[in-house]
């Protein structure tokens, strides 16, 4: 629930919460008469010289005088530091979208909202299928779920919920607000948040009073189907100090790629050995159609507030998820626009539940926050891999080939169709308990202390599958491959346990040297034990087994046995320093250094050693300031970062990924957003960035007999000053939203607009060559609304122009044949729709 205070309300704003008590918070600011000098003449002073401004004058006796009111911009509260702040005085890069802004901009998913935090990048096959960047910080690589960990913190509320692998795709509504981080955030968020750490806020229980509200949604894809949705919620008061909420959601999205009849032809012949050719061509018959990619996803939250008294809080909530995504959501641009020719339906099923405990209250004057959460997540994932198979299969035509690379038996001895496809499975779990005490937010001196624990689990089956392929090897069969033992039709198995456990004590305080002038110090002091264990490999890497496999211990369904037990045990810490100058009410600067951390882990192989740690050190120089009576707010920051020991996913033996410590890389840039209240209806908000992400070492790849990587080589795979991939040096958005009453309906008009730069698909030049830069495009979405009372009506397109902006290229294997024959995650085509909503 939104609550309005007055200026008595918002003088407690620095008060340590856990985000359940209140959530967001909008209030009218409160501002002070113009100061007699000039204030633009300080801020730009104080952003050219940095530090420096910290020797400005005081404030002058006109700063000092009583408030008056003012109709500007609503002040956003934000709990990016562990504590309630106005966000316009914290002094970090941070962005937030509060629910206003969510609503009007119609965001369900991660796409929607990632689209307007412009430090935000990522890499993606699909729902719930991507990887978050921020300011440049990845490399654009396969992510696979053994290897290594995300450079992107996400948490719920206060629970972190980043899993090996790919982001949690959790659908956006009742939400208080989306917190975007930039630049390490290590000391108060842990290992995963080097680039960033991105928050979902929810909604919390109000006993204060009863609400309710439903939102029914149709739309259509221009050049896909058609889909809807149904959200509401209710806000239950229990009793005088206790509440509860519930919500929950359905939401169903049309299909928009066709799946065009096709097929291959295998040449599966080596006249040199005496084989002669045989040529099958396969088709894809029983799987083509069109627009076969429809996503559906339902899910609800529960949430119960009981206030035990006046200092004392408990909030347990319970959150749950289910989606399914058919089919193929990247296109092949050679067989034109949206259309691929897949052999197999693909399919992502992601479910997942939250439960979480979050107690707040007081001992003494100290606020005391636990928050502990228990997380599963279960993924189900089946990619059509016909790619593959045709490209080692052209390959092994080529001249000096030693033979048909694709020559499959079943049992009976007849050759089979070699076509692949995988078939994934990952049960990730996550436990994680916080606990910090926090002295008066009053205080000149402050402090946050806090511990934190947190084991999380993947178990993963990874398997590359061809439907026939026979149990035992074929006697004169010319490739002599066969099933992993006790795994029917699984050519190549990843059947493997990582568990990850985080130990971490950490604390940031700060002093206020003056009233204009404060110094914030944190650090992080952590232990990290990561392990692998399991199999890997095709039914000859049982050999590498210890204790050897036999018959007698091969249960079906479960993986042979054991050729990889690995274990990596790391400490360390991060820093934090920012000095923040408030030059008057209205304007700030800020400088910070901080520094950030991921662990290292482990390789399959285990001739492979495991792969190092990598850090961040980042240096920024920020501002936030309001202009004309709050009616302008012009914030932003410049950045310099050096990653060092970038990991990197390499190919390794046989094809096998492996992660590598590439060489250090910088990144520059300057981010920032105007928000402009333009009278009393019009609202103008515009945020970008600029990063400038390059090697500063060469890269020389993975020498596949030392299995070590070097930095002197005569041609680098990557040389320094190769741009970072998949980051666009140029990330723009704008909004324009005017609200008008006729005869009695609140109505508003709005349009939206979202432009990214050109950027490199990939680190390794021969690849990118291949596969080509992902071009620049622009989007631009509109709407228009009425309502009164309590009901409202909405229309609204996006991607107005059909635009067809690609935001990542991905391949199937490690192949010439499948860079150059790679596929298109596009922004998702023209979309219309109608909605209705009323409020209780």
């Amino acid at each position: 629930m939104t609550h309005r205070l007055s200026t008595t309300g918002c003088k407690g704003l620095n008060s340590v919460a856990a985000n359940v008590a209140v959530t967001t918070i909008t209030c009218s600011r409160k501002m002070l008469a113009p100061p007699a000098r000039s204030k633009l003449s300080v801020a730009i002073a104080a952003v050219l010289y940095g530090v420096a401004a910290v020797h400005s004058a005081p404030v002058s006796g006109a700063d000092a005088a009583e408030p008056v009111e003012s109709s500007g911009l609503e002040e956003i509260v934000v709990t990016a530091q562990k504590r309630q702040e106005d966000l316009q005085r914290v002094p970090i890069s941070l962005q937030a979208l509060n629910s206003e802004k969510l609503e009007q901009l119609e965001v369900a998913s991660f796409d929607d909202y990632a689209k307007f935090l412009p430090s935000v990048s990522f890499r993606s096959f699909g729902p719930g299928q991507s990887q978050l960047y921020f300011r440049g910080i990845g490399t654009g690589g396969n992510s696979e779920h053994a290897l290594e960990l995300p450079t992107t913190g996400v948490y719920l509320d206060e629970i972190p919920v980043t899993t090996i692998g790919n982001t949690l795709d959790v659908h956006i509504y009742d939400i208080a607000r989306v917190e975007a981080l930039a630049g390490p955030q290590g000391t108060l968020y842990g290992a995963s948040s080097l680039s960033g750490t991105l928050r979902i806020i929810t909604n919390k229980p109000d006993p204060t009073a009863f609400s309710a509200s439903y939102d029914v949604k149709a739309d259509k894809f221009g050049r896909g189907n058609g889909g809807g949705e149904f959200e509401g919620y209710v806000n239950i008061p229990l009793a005088e100090h206790v509440a509860v909420r519930l919500v929950g959601f359905y939401d169903h999205e049309g299909g928009y790629i066709n799946n065009l009849l096709g097929s291959n032809t295998y040449e599966r012949g080596a006249p040199a050995a005496g084989i002669p050719d045989d040529p099958l061509t396969v088709s894809n018959a029983p799987y083509a159609g069109q627009r076969f990619n429809p996503v559906s996803t339902f899910g609800g939250r529960g949430a119960l507030r009981i206030d035990l008294n006046d200092n004392w809080t408990i909030t347990p909530q319970v959150l749950f998820q289910s989606q399914r995504a058919d089919g193929d959501d990247t296109f092949d641009p050679k067989q034109g626009d949206l259309n691929v020719v897949d052999f197999k339906n693909g399919l992502n099923e992601d479910k997942w539940y939250q439960s979480a405990l979050a107690v707040e209250g007081k001992i003494a004057n100290f606020d005391v926050v636990y928050s502990g959460g228990w997380f599963e997540r279960s993924v189900h994932n089946v990619v059509d891999y016909a790619e593959y198979t045709v490209a080692y299969d052209q390959q092994s035509q080529l001249p000096g080939a030693a033979g048909a690379y694709e020559r499959y038996y079943d049992s009976a001895g007849n050759l089979i169709d070699p076509s692949q496809y995988q078939d994934n499975i990952d049960k990730y779990t996550k436990m994680s308990h916080e606990l910090r005490i926090s002295s008066p937010a009053e205080y000149r001196f402050r402090e946050v202390v806090g511990a934190f624990y947190q084991r999380q689990t993947d178990d993963f089956r990874n398997a590359y599958v061809i439907d026939g392929l026979p149990v035992n090897p074929m006697p004169g069969a010319f490739n002599n491959l066969y099933a992993v033992d006790g795994q029917p039709n699984v050519l190549y198995l990843n059947q493997q346990t990582v568990v990850d456990r985080d130990y971490a004590v950490f604390t940031d305080m700060t002093a206020d040297v003056t009233d204009q002038f404060k110094v914030t110090a944190g650090i992080r002091k952590f232990w990290v034990e990561n392990t692998l264990d399991g199999f890997f490999g095709f039914n000859s890497y049982e050999a590498l087994c210890n204790p050897p496999v036999s018959a007698a211990t091969i249960v079906p369904g479960l993986s042979p046995c054991v050729n990889t037990n690995k274990e990596v045990v790391e400490n360390g810490e991060t820093h934090r320093i920012n000095l923040a100058y408030q030059i008057d009410r209205d304007a700030m600067v800020y400088t910070t250094y901080s520094t950030g951390f991921r662990p290292g882990g482990n390789n399959h192989l285990g001739t492979v050693a495991p792969f190092g740690a990598d850090s961040l050190i980042n240096l920024e120089l920020g501002w936030k300031t309001a202009w004309f009576d709050d009616h302008v707010r012009f914030n932003g920051a410049v950045f310099d970062e050096k990653w060092k020991a970038m990991q990197l996913d390499v190919t390794g033996v046989s094809g096998i990924d492996t992660v590598v410590n590439a060489g250090t890389a910088g990144v520059k840039g300057i981010e920032s957003d105007v928000n402009w209240l333009i009278g009393d209806n019009l609202t103008v908000s515009s945020s970008g960035t600029y990063v400038n992400a390059r090697l500063t070492q060469n890269f020389c790849d993975l020498n596949l007999v030392t299995q070590e990587v070097t930095h002197d080589c005569a041609v680098p795979t990557a040389p320094a000053g190769t741009a970072l991939p998949v980051t666009p040096k140029v990330k723009l958005n704008g909004t324009a939203h005017y609200k008008f009453d006729v005869g009695g309906y609140h109505s508003f008009v709005q349009g939206a607009v979202v432009h990214q730069s050109s950027s490199s698909s990939a680190l390794q030049v021969a690849i990118n060559d291949e596969m080509g830069d992902l071009p620049h495009f622009t989007t631009f979405d509109f709407s228009v609304g009425t309502g009164m009372k309590n009901w409202k009506l909405e229309a609204y397109v996006q991607n107005a122009f059909d635009q067809r902006g690609e935001l990542s290229r991905v391949y199937q294997c490690a192949n010439p044949y499948c860079y150059e024959n790679y596929r298109v995650y596009p922004v998702t085509p023209m979309n219309f729709g109608i909605k209705f909503g009323q409020k209780f």
